[in-house]
């Protein structure tokens, strides 16, 4: 589906080193070379029937397909649709398995590749795009499952597709963003990121030559992962940006969009803006950023559930103002989170990730919400 300047991301230790080898290639696979292979791998997962998260011994990936990639999981990074889906208020595992791997946001490094591959190789870093399309509707025949209109795509880690948190992984070469081995430090905010960069995206189409103020302002509700990317874009994007949520000056969270020069304040406080994103996860929140929307406004929601609120419809239809949800991202929303990330000051990116290990997940995924803006498990 918003802590103290958390310290900057250790280093991660033979991040650029070679794989292990996990079973012998298939005919026409590539692979590289390491330890020896084995039967079974952990795996992360939501027992439906148990209703527990446990970890799970399932079978490694046998063989590949000609279009399709062997990788190994570095890093999953845990978010709010995670907890629902570790909660059980999110259940939808794949057909016939009782259980549900979660993990959506990830990186990993290559070790096979089929052999229609060309543009991975063994050694190389890559971030999985999450959404599949169905076989059935205009939208994602022309390459757009994120404006699904059957409602049968699925999604790994999320909708009736296991998921990365989970030693080994395959995933068709189109589903892979190749990374850079100078953005590996900070990867892992990239499939969070392009969900703001198509929430971005889409408000500037709407109304962008008729908003109020000049630069225009954008307000960003919620100063979590999705709350702080978003205002980061939205200031590489020209915006003057301000930043509204529940948390106290001295919150982690706070202190990250401090060290960024990101204005903060509570939300009764914020100032009217021309482009409103809603990042808290919270009705009442989009409420209030409805009332603090700008004449030709758009008002973009990330993470409002169903809930009954008081809404101000009248003022959405005097003032021309655009009322917009958006959900998962484009391929070319990924491909420009990778370029927005290089350009973000590092220090801020890395101050915003907790990292955890494996066997912390009943921690990060059950307790008390962390401080940290993102918390990712370390899996290598």
């Amino acid at each position: 589906m918003g802590r103290d300047l958390c310290p900057a991301a250790d280093a991660l230790v033979g991040l650029l080193g070679s794989c292990g080898q996990y079973q012998e290639p298939g005919e026409g696979a590539r692979r590289g070379s390491g330890e020896p292979p084995h039967e079974n791998m952990r795996a992360v997962a939501v027992n439906f029937e148990s209703h527990k998260l446990e970890v799970k011994q399932v079978a490694e990936p046998n063989r590949l397909a000609d279009d399709e990639v062997l990788f190994r999981v570095n890093q999953v990074g845990v978010c709010g649709t995670d907890r629902e889906i570790a909660a059980v208020r999110l259940v939808l595992p794949p057909p016939g398995d009782p259980f549900l791997t979660i993990g959506h946001e990830a990186l990993g490094q290559v070790i096979e590749v089929g052999r229609n591959v060309d543009a991975l190789k063994p050694g190389d870093w890559v971030v999985p795009m999450v959404r599949r399309p169905c076989s059935g509707c205009r939208p994602c025949a022309s390459g757009r499952p994120d404006l699904c209109a059957t409602g049968e795509y699925v999604e790994r880690g999320i909708v009736r597709l296991h998921g990365y948190f989970t030693d080994l992984a395959v995933d068709q070469s189109r589903y892979l963003l190749l990374v850079p081995s100078d953005l590996l430090d900070c990867a892992i905010l990239v499939e969070p990121l392009s969900a703001v960069e198509k929430a971005i995206e889409t408000a500037q189409r709407a109304h962008t030559a008729y908003f109020t103020f000049d630069p225009p302002r954008a307000l960003v509700l919620g100063a979590g992962a999705i709350g702080i990317l978003a205002a980061l874009t939205l200031r590489e994007r020209g915006f003057d940006v301000a930043v509204a949520s529940l948390e106290d000056r001295e919150h982690p969270r706070v202190r990250v969009l401090d060290a960024a020069g990101i204005r903060y304040s509570a939300v009764d406080a914020a100032r009217s803006a021309d482009v409103v994103i809603e990042a808290a996860g919270s009705a009442e929140a989009l409420a209030a950023g409805a009332r603090l929307l700008a004449h030709n406004g758009v008002l973009i929601a990330l993470g409002a559930p169903n809930a009954a609120t008081a809404f101000p419809f009248r003022d959405l239809i005097i003032k021309n103002q655009a009322l917009i949800g958006s959900v998962n991202a484009t391929a070319q929303s990924f491909e420009q989170a990778l370029r927005d990330l290089a350009r973000f000051d590092r220090k801020v990116l890395r101050a915003m990730i907790h990292r955890a290990g494996f066997d912390d997940f009943q921690q990060t995924l059950q307790g008390p919400l962390a401080p940290y803006p993102k918390v990712v498990h370390m899996l290598v």
